[in-house]
C-alpha cells in the first residue's frame, strides 16, 4: 500500500503505521511497527491524540512514548533545542505585531484577544488564573467553549460572541503555521447561532417629518447632511468622508471611495469605488452646504460641524441631532444607519430595478438586496397580489380543487 494519509496525525508508509507531531516546535515522525488494517488505524489514532494531548499539558516523554525511537536527541543536545513554551498572552503580543489592515479592524483584534480572551479565568493546580497564562500548547476546545458558555449566560449576544471568535481563529491558525501547534483548540468550536435584526427603514412620512423638524430647529449643515444621507443611501461613515472633489456637477454624481471610522479613513466597507446618481435632493442638500465648505476647496470635508470642523466620526450626529430629532417628532427610535435603508425601501416601493438599486448602495448584485428587503420588493405592488388572495379565501364560496387533489375522507395522502 502506498503513503496515505487517514486523518488525525495518522500515516500510511510502506503498508505500515505512523505517527506525525510537533514537538517544541519540531516535527517528528514515529512508526509504530502496525500493519494498515482499520483496526490498527483506530489505535494508532488513540495514540496520536495521547501524544497531543500530553505535549498540551507539557507531560510529554518522548523516551517513555517511543523507547526505540531514532529521532530521540541526546540529553544534552536535547537540553540546547529546547525552548521554553511561550504562554498564549506571549504569543497573542507577537501575533498581533503582524497584523496588517484598517486601523478599525486592527483596534477590534486587540481589544478582543486582550480583553476578552485572555482575561478568562481559569483554574490552575486548584490555583486563580488566566487562559492568557497557559501554555499555547496547553489551550483546549473546552476552554474556549466553556468561555463562550459564559459569555452567553452572562448576556452576550451570539453575534458579539462570534465576532471575538475571528481573531482567537486566526491567532492559533498562525501558531500551527509557525509550527508550535498541529491543531487549533478553535477548529471544532461553532459559532453561536443568532438571529440579524432586519431592516428598520422609516416611511417617507416619517423622513419628511424628521427632516422638517431639523429644518426648522438645527443649523443648516445638520440638516443638509441628513437630507443627503436620506436622498443617496450611503453609509454615514462613507457620507462624512466625502469631499467636493468627489462631486461631479455635469453628470450629477458623487464617487464614493472612501470612508472614516473610528477618527480614521479607510476603504470603503467592500474595498470598492462607485459612482452614486445625485438625485433633486440631494443636489438641494449639497447646493445649501456650499455655503459651508465650498469655498475651502476641492479637498475640503463636504459636510461639517455647526462649529464648521470635518466629522471625525458620525457617532455625534447620532446622538446630539437624529435621536433627539426622533424624540422631538415622536418617532420610534431607530438607528440613523436607517437612512440608508429607507432609500432602498423608498425606491423598491416605487418599483424602481432593484439591479440598479444594488449598484446605488454598492452591493456587488441583488443577492443582498432581494434577503434584506424582500417584504419591501413584494409591497411594490401595493398589496394588489395580497388583496387576491384575501378575496379568494375570503370570498365565502366553495374552492374549486384540481381534478386530482385528493378530497377530504378519501384516505389518499
Amino acid at each position: 500500500m502506498g503513503r496515505g494519509q487517514p486523518g488525525n496525525g495518522v500515516e500510511i508508509h510502506r503498508g505500515k503505521l505512523r505517527i506525525r507531531f510537533t514537538f517544541n516546535g519540531k516535527r517528528y515522525v514515529e512508526p509504530l511497527n502496525l500493519t494498515a488494517t482499520a483496526p490498527n488505524i483506530k489505535a494508532a489514532g488513540r495514540i496520536a491524540t495521547d501524544v497531543r494531548d500530553k505535549i498540551r499539558l507539557g507531560v510529554f516523554d518522548h523516551a517513555a512514548v517511543f523507547p526505540n525511537s531514532n529521532n530521540i536527541p541526546k540529553q544534552e543536545e536535547e537540553q540546547e533545542q529546547k525552548a521554553p513554551v511561550q504562554t498564549l498572552r506571549e504569543y497573542a503580543a507577537t501575533w498581533l505585531k503582524t497584523l496588517t489592515g484598517a486601523k478599525s479592524t486592527l483596534d477590534g483584534y486587540r481589544t478582543s484577544i486582550d480583553n476578552f480572551w485572555l482575561t478568562i479565568p481559569i483554574t490552575v493546580e486548584e490555583q486563580e488564573a488566566q487562559l492568557g497564562d497557559l501554555a499555547i500548547t496547553a489551550v483546549r476546545r473546552t476552554h474556549i467553549a466553556t468561555a463562550i458558555a459564559a459569555k452567553a449566560k452572562a448576556g452576550i449576544s451570539g453575534k458579539t460572541t462570534n465576532n471575538h471568535l475571528i481573531p482567537i481563529r486566526n491567532l492559533f491558525e498562525a501558531a500551527i503555521a509557525d509550527e508550535l501547534i498541529e491543531v487549533s483548540p478553535v477548529a471544532k468550536v461553532k459559532n453561536r447561532k443568532h438571529q440579524k435584526a432586519p431592516p428598520d427603514p422609516f416611511t417617507r412620512e416619517e423622513m419628511d417629518k424628521i427632516l422638517a423638524h431639523m429644518e426648522e430647529h438645527r443649523p443648516h449643515v445638520i440638516h443638509d447632511y441628513f437630507l443627503f444621507a436620506f436622498a443617496t443611501g450611503l453609509r454615514p461613515s462613507e457620507a462624512i468622508a466625502l469631499r467636493w472633489g468627489d462631486i461631479d456637477w455635469n453628470r450629477r454624481t458623487v464617487t464614493v471611495s472612501r470612508a472614516h471610522v473610528r477618527h480614521k479613513e479607510k476603504d470603503t466597507k467592500t474595498h470598492s469605488v462607485r459612482d452614486v446618481d445625485l438625485n433633486d435632493l440631494a443636489v438641494a442638500a449639497l447646493t445649501r452646504q456650499k455655503a459651508a465648505t465650498f469655498m475651502k476647496g476641492r479637498n475640503a470635508h463636504l459636510f461639517c460641524s455647526p462649529e464648521g470642523e470635518p466629522w471625525l466620526s458620525e457617532r455625534r450626529l447620532r446622538e446630539d441631532f437624529f435621536h433627539p430629532a426622533l424624540k422631538a417628532c415622536g418617532i420610534r427610535l431607530r438607528k440613523a444607519y436607517n437612512t440608508r435603508h429607507t432609500f432602498a425601501t423608498i425606491n423598491l416601493m416605487a418599483g424602481i430595478n432593484p439591479a440598479y438599486i444594488a449598484s446605488q448602495l454598492g452591493h456587488a448584485d441583488t443577492t443582498m438586496l432581494f434577503k434584506h428587503y424582500a417584504k419591501w420588493i413584494r409591497g411594490a405592488d401595493s398589496g394588489a397580489e395580497a388583496a387576491k388572495s384575501r378575496a379568494v379565501f375570503g370570498s365565502g364560496k366553495p374552492l374549486e380543487l384540481a381534478p386530482n387533489w385528493p378530497q377530504t375522507g378519501s384516505g389518499k395522502k
